[in-house]
C-alpha cells in the first residue's frame, strides 16, 4: 500500500504540497499580496511593514487555533511555487480557510482550478466546501460563484460562502 507523500496532483502542471519551513517567505509574500487594504494606511513603509508582519501573527494564530487539524499546501504550477491553500477537513464540511495566488500567476486558472480538484474530491466525500471572503479590497467573490458557491450569511465584512455536491441539498453548515 503506498502511503502519503505530501503532494497531490491535481493536473494541468498542478501540484499541492505541505508547506516546508523554507516556504516562510512565499507565505509572507503571499499574505501581502491578498491584503491590499493593509497598506491603504498613511504611514511610512516602516509601519507598514511591521503592520502586515502583526497581522500575519495573528492570522497565523488565528488559523491554528480555529483548525487545528488544517492542511497547509503550497500550490505548485509546473514546479514553481505560485500560491497556497489552508483547508481544515471536517465532518460536515472542508473548510477552506486561506486561498492565495502570486500576483504574477494571477489570471491563469490556477485558484479556479485548486477549487475544482477540492470540489471533485468533496463531490466523492459527499461534502461542501465552506469559505469566506471580504467584501471589499478583493475581487475574489465573482470567482467563487462562478464555480457554484453561493451566499449563505453576509456578515459585514465578510461574505460566507458554501458549495455543495451536484445532488446534494443545501444544509446547515
Amino acid at each position: 500500500m503506498n502511503g502519503f507523500t505530501g503532494s497531490f496532483m491535481l493536473g494541468e502542471g498542478l501540484n499541492l504540497r505541505l508547506v516546508r519551513k523554507r516556504d516562510q517567505d512565499l507565505i509572507f509574500q503571499l499574505f501581502m499580496e491578498s491584503r491590499p487594504w493593509l497598506s491603504w494606511a498613511d504611514a511610512n513603509s516602516d509601519f507598514i511593514h511591521d503592520l502586515y508582519e502583526q497581522q500575519f501573527k495573528a492570522m497565523r494564530a488565528g488559523v491554528e487555533s480555529v483548525y487545528p487539524d488544517h492542511l497547509d499546501f503550497i500550490i505548485e504550477n509546473s514546479g514553481s511555487s505560485v500560491g497556497r491553500i489552508i483547508v481544515d477537513l471536517g465532518y460536515a464540511d472542508w473548510r477552506i480557510s486561506e486561498l492565495q495566488v502570486l500576483k504574477k500567476a494571477r489570471g491563469l486558472g490556477i485558484g479556479s482550478n485548486v477549487i475544482r480538484g477540492l470540489q471533485a474530491a468533496a463531490t466523492r466525500g459527499n461534502v461542501p466546501l465552506t469559505l469566506s471572503t471580504p467584501m471589499f479590497g478583493s475581487n475574489s467573490f465573482p470567482l467563487y460563484q462562478r464555480l457554484g458557491f453561493r451566499v449563505i450569511q453576509e456578515q459585514t465584512p465578510m461574505y460566507h460562502l458554501a458549495w455543495f455536491p451536484p445532488g446534494e441539498v443545501a444544509r446547515e453548515v
